[in-house]
């Protein structure tokens, strides 16, 4: 299918200027051999460098000696010739006048540049003394709603002491009425001062304001040459969120329609995206923008760190310098406030020693694109291609009821009356970015981050989240500013994994495409979705299953009657994120209030954040586990030091086991620590020795801490709903039962994620083995029969045993896999539990416990064949314990008989 597919597509019309005449095969493999079995899809975060250019650039370094700039040594004067030498190929590159009408000025990147221009713009400030006067004519910043949070962070300089300007985010179509309303009025031969009111600030006062009037002796204001107000408008050539590209022709319609005798309008542009595929022409002096900031990598891949300021010489005399650094004077006295400025206006801006090596690659970076590519300007037919054909094909995809997979944030999605053919695939509307969000058949959301996860584990690399894009973000995804605090408030912010609050998604996800993006990379995308997300049947199916519970007694039975399904496995996990321990079979073990006693009472702590460490961050912590001897009272750790990166003298000959006392409590004062985004409170150990030995095996100062409830032993006592420990215990805690679940609220927990119990089935677990392999095409069974080395083996998968799912109960006997999805209720032994619904699955099942080697296989079987109506990756099933239900004394082991409900009368 693929194959055919890109058939179609070479051969169709579409392709035009796609593949620089046949070379971008080869252009792929010899110039970027890091994307060799991967598909990137993140040039609009950052391009990838070539090859070539790397050569040349270490080539260069080890070829010449180059030195800081600010001296007159050879290798100095080298570097400073370089520094000028990018300048001018800058300028070039941007088509921008080389005789003094332009300058360059290195910033960090793009943001720097903007944080440069706010500072040094002319502002106009009101007065707190003048405000309700006449004469007050403030300055007034205008912010288009799609600008990246760079450019809206100006708002930050809207006030200090010298008073404040004002501030206003406008919508194109707010902008566009207001140029048109302005150029009707001038046709019918109006002035320009008649059209003041219609300017995106607010009208200007008859007068001028007393701050910037020049003054006469007898005291009489000299408007004639009073200094105007300066108004800045500020916004992207191309939105970083969804490529929306804006009319560079906006400069000079902003300049004819709202420049006065008092006020002037400057405008920066943010191209860092724009110039990403695309050139950018100043030549035209009186249309281009004041200021132009880019960033290099955006364009080159490298150098990283390294941006610009284009800007007009003109505006040497207005802009304003108050902080310098060195280099930056011409003169400067110590003992007074004297100091003057050098005279360019590089020279005057670029505080400090340049990052004078990246320019250097920047200069070579210019040539190698012309060696690559040819010319710069090949690179935008070749991304359009791409991208028209990526639109089209996501806008394909649909679920087996004819609902849309991509819910895809383009103008004309949701507003049919724009033409498509004016929108992806005419480079003037658009740049070669996609965002969207994924959903169900049943209309339900995908998460993002399941969607992020997924296409990690395939190599391929998208983006995430909100794109530092606070105006398209809410645009886009229908949120208001008091449901974005609501959110704060809520706990979600910019870089965590919430991505559905309240029904609606916090961000979304972006793929952009590159000068060496290819056909293949595009349609690799389409067949992950294909197979990932697209539901083929209807996911809200319910397959009924058998009552085994009697409707009438919940708990009067014989337990020694043979029945299909029994316990094979209790697990507990002392120490969270470390292996469990599994419970002899004769070993009957109590239930606490708060789940199987002593599972997840401990965990590691990191020394320097206070949160709890985790296998998903550090996977070699499924190497340590933890042995309960309940008679002893004891806690036996131990690590497998086999297979371990760690030499065999780690411990300097210290033993390798730990021994601590369940009775004895930590003395040092309660602490909070974050567990799953819960604070909780813990007590930390400060013996050196126990420390010192979890440190050392994971390489990463920690501290084992405890929790201070449920350290009791339930086994002989019978809790009621009366009874005062198990009240006491319920005050105590501080972690509850997840709300998306269906329990009480207020049911406890400790250290575990979600709930107390989690039960998986091994006919699920064989089931999924069988995706697996299906997922491998045999090659998994076919490399075991193999008797391939074990080194290999664990690389290339590990197996998949119930270990993986870190439950704590593991049936057998049932006739299929997935009953357990279907039961309400069931009874262990004599134990009763309630089912609270599925769990949801992270990376952490993709760490072979054993080993801790990761493998995403198992992941990805599981979100193609295991995911809820809501879109989330689940097995196994959460449980709560029914003391009201169950007997006396309240206790499970390896061999109980389980029955189960479907269904529980009210």
């Amino acid at each position: 299918m693929t194959s055919s597919l890109k058939t179609q597509f070479l051969q169709s019309t579409e392709s035009h200027g796609y593949g620089y005449n046949g070379a971008i095969d080869t252009i792929r493999k010899e110039q970027y051999p890091q994307l060799k079995d991967a598909i990137y899809l993140d040039h609009a975060g950052a391009t990838l460098p070539a090859h070539h250019l790397l050569q040349k650039f270490t080539a260069d370094l080890t070829s010449n000696l180059y030195a800081n700039p600010h001296s007159k040594s050879p290798s100095s004067q080298a570097s400073s010739t370089r520094v000028e030498s990018a300048r001018q190929k800058i300028l070039e590159h941007f088509k921008a006048s080389i005789h003094g009408e332009w300058d360059v000025i290195f910033t960090a990147n793009a943001s720097a540049g903007i944080k440069l221009v706010g500072e040094a713009f002319p502002w106009t400030r009101r007065q707190s003394s003048t405000a309700t006067s006449a004469n007050a004519s403030p300055s007034k910043l205008t912010i288009l709603r799609e600008a990246h949070t760079s450019l809206v962070g100006l708002r930050g300089l809207a006030d200090d002491e010298g008073g404040s300007i004002d501030i206003e985010t406008v919508t194109e179509d707010q902008l566009e009425e207001r140029l048109f309303s302005v150029s009707s009025i001038k046709s019918h031969g109006q002035s320009n001062d008649s059209t003041e009111s219609h300017h995106p600030s607010p009208p200007p006062s008859p007068g001028i304001s007393a701050s910037t009037s020049n003054t006469s002796s007898d005291g009489n204001a000299e408007v004639k040459n009073a200094e105007p107000t300066y108004n800045l408008f500020t916004y992207p050539a191309q939105c970083n969120f969804g490529g929306r590209r804006f009319p560079l022709s906006w400069t000079r319609r902003i300049k004819d329609c709202f420049d006065t005798r008092t006020i002037k309008n400057l405008v920066l542009l943010d191209a860092a995206s724009y110039v990403m595929t695309s050139e950018l022409d100043l030549s035209d002096y009186s249309a281009s923008p004041d200021f132009v900031v880019v960033s290099f990598y955006k364009m080159f891949g490298f150098p990283t760190g390294l941006g610009a300021v284009i800007v007009k010489t003109e505006l040497a005399p207005k802009l304003r310098k108050r902080y310098f650094g060195g280099g930056t004077v011409s003169a400067i006295a110590s003992d007074e406030p004297w100091q003057v400025y050098r005279s360019s206006l590089h020279g005057r801006f670029e505080d400090g020693t340049l990052n004078f090596l990246d320019i250097v690659a920047l200069d070579l970076a210019f040539e190698s694109i012309k060696e690559i590519y040819g010319s710069y300007s090949n690179i935008s037919p070749h991304v359009t291609a791409l991208h028209q054909f990526l639109y089209k094909s996501m806008k394909a995809l649909k679920h087996y009821n004819g609902a849309p997979l991509c819910d895809i944030y383009i103008e004309g999605e949701k507003q049919s009356e724009t033409p498509e053919k004016q929108l992806v695939g005419n480079p003037e509307m658009y740049g070669p970015i996609i965002n969207f969000n994924l959903k169900r058949s049943n209309g339900n959301w995908v998460g993002y981050g399941d969607v992020e996860r997924l296409a990690s584990m395939k190599n391929i690399h998208v983006r995430t989240g909100g794109f530092c894009n606070p105006g398209s973000m809410q645009r886009w995804l229908d949120l208001s500013a008091d449901e974005v605090k609501k959110n704060l408030e809520a706990g979600h912010v910019c870089w965590d994994d919430t991505d559905i609050l309240n029904g609606k998604p916090t961000g979304s996800i972006r793929v952009s495409l590159g000068a060496m993006s290819t056909i293949d990379d595009v349609l690799g995308f389409i067949a992950f979705l294909e197979e990932y997300f697209i539901d083929t049947t209807n996911p809200d199916t319910i397959v009924q299953s058998e009552d085994l519970i009697d409707e009438q007694s919940e708990i009067d039975r014989d337990t020694t009657s043979s029945e299909p399904i029994q316990v094979d496995s209790v697990i507990i996990y002392p120490i969270k994120s470390c292996r469990g321990y599994k419970l002899p079979r004769s070993q009957p073990w109590p239930i606490a209030p708060h789940g199987l006693l002593y599972d997840r009472e401990w965990m590691l702590v990191d020394e320097v954040t206070g949160a709890a460490m985790t296998q998903k961050r550090y996977p070699r912590m499924c190497m340590i586990r933890a042995e309960i001897l309940l008679e002893q009272n004891l806690m036996i750790v131990e690590h497998d030091q086999d297979g371990s990166q760690l030499s065999s003298d780690i411990f300097n000959n210290k033993s390798t086991k730990l021994y601590i006392s369940l009775n004895e409590m930590p003395m040092e004062a309660t602490k909070s620590s974050k567990v799953c985004g819960d604070c909780t409170s813990v007590v930390h150990y400060t013996a050196p020795e126990i420390n010192e030995w979890f440190t050392q095996f994971l390489g990463k100062p920690c501290r084992l801490a405890r929790q201070p409830v449920a350290s009791q032993n339930p086994m002989h006592t019978t809790p009621s709903s009366n009874d005062s420990s198990s009240t006491s215990s319920l005050q105590q805690s501080s972690r509850f039962v997840k709300s998306h679940l269906n329990a009480p609220a207020g049911a406890p927990i400790l250290l575990s994620n979600e709930s107390p119990f989690l039960l998986i089935a091994d006919k699920s677990v064989e089931r999924v083995r069988d995706w697996v392999d299906e997922h491998d095409q045999g090659q998994g069974g076919v490399r075991r029969l193999a008797n391939l080395s074990e080194d290999l083996d664990k690389k290339l998968r590990h197996e998949l045993t119930s270990d993986s799912f870190r439950a704590n109960f593991v049936t057998k006997g049932q006739k299929v896999g997935f009953e357990e999805d279907h039961w309400a209720r069931i009874q262990i032994g004599q134990q009763v539990f309630d089912i609270l619904g599925p769990c949801r699955r992270c990376h952490m099942v993709t760490i072979d416990q054993k080993t801790a080697v990761k493998n995403s296989d198992v992941f990805l079987a599981l979100s193609k064949h295991r995911k809820s109506p809501g879109g989330q990756i689940f097995f196994g099933m959460h449980m709560l314990h029914r003391p009201d239900l169950s007997v006396a004394p309240y206790v499970v082991k390896v061999g109980d008989m389980i029955r189960t409900r479907r269904e529980v009368a009210n």
